[in-house]
């Protein structure tokens, strides 16, 4: 399993006290929409640019927000639909980020999902079934 994702049976039952969650809902297709959703949720400042390169600089950044304020970044499903371009950037930035936040001593930074999308994501040691 891979520990930059935690898997849970229903995302969108996540709760954690003092932690700032972004929840991504069902249905997200368009780049446009899931930048909309990190900018309100995370209060991106007005340079955030809306491509991929500025949502990771601000994802790896979080200046404006508390330092010790976690983040969980809930997703009650994969965006984008399977084998789309968008969903191997998005969880390829995702895993850059997690690893940012994980080899520093800054805030805690989750990525939950549902436990559903565990074999679109990880691939199976022994190939699929």
């Amino acid at each position: 399993m891979s520990q930059e994702f935690v898997f849970i049976d229903d995302a969108s039952e996540f709760r954690a006290p003092d932690t700032l969650v972004v929840r991504l809902p069902r249905g997200i297709r368009s780049k446009e929409k899931l930048f909309g959703i990190y900018a309100d949720g995370l209060h991106f400042p007005n340079y955030f640019g809306w491509n991929w390169d500025a949502l990771e600089e601000c994802l790896r950044d979080l200046s404006w927000l508390p330092p010790a304020q976690p983040i969980a970044i809930v997703h009650d499903e994969l965006p984008f639909g399977p084998g789309g371009e968008n969903r191997a950037i998005y969880f390829d930035l995702l895993r850059t980020v997690f690893n940012h936040w994980a080899a520093t001593d800054g805030r805690s930074f989750q990525i939950i999902l549902p436990q559903s999308a565990q074999d679109d994501l990880i691939p199976r040691a022994n190939g699929p079934r």
